[in-house]
């Protein structure tokens, strides 16, 4: 706990920041799975598509303060309802309902790595 480092990587806590309303980064998620994404001009509407067929509860985040990339370095970060990293990527993956079932537990983990 001494050397605590904030980090996105897959199952660590999401890294609290605060949003230019001066909103917490964590009442922002809310209760549903959160895409935080820190380029806006990054691709995302095959994970909306895929969780909303999926019926995942989803919000998407745009987060585009000074301290964001410095704490998200990846373009796009899945938070869990917990407020735990389940995904991050640069780029919407290739099959996003394979990342809904994955994140939903109906498909295991895969062997490689998630993020």
């Amino acid at each position: 706990m001494y050397d605590f480092r904030a980090s996105t990587v897959p199952s660590c806590r999401t890294p609290h920041l605060w949003l230019k309303d001066n909103c917490s980064l964590y009442d922002a998620l809310g209760a549903d799975y959160a895409l935080v994404r820190v380029d806006p001009n990054v691709r995302v509407s095959g994970i909306v598509k895929a969780a909303a067929c999926r019926g995942v509860p989803f919000a998407v985040i745009d987060v585009d303060t000074p301290d964001a990339r410095a704490l998200y370095t990846r373009n796009l970060t899945l938070i869990r309802p917990d407020q735990h990293v389940v995904w991050r990527s640069d780029e919407e993956p290739a099959a996003p309902l394979d990342l809904m079932d994955i994140v939903r537990g109906a498909r295991p983990i895969p062997t490689e790595k998630l993020g």
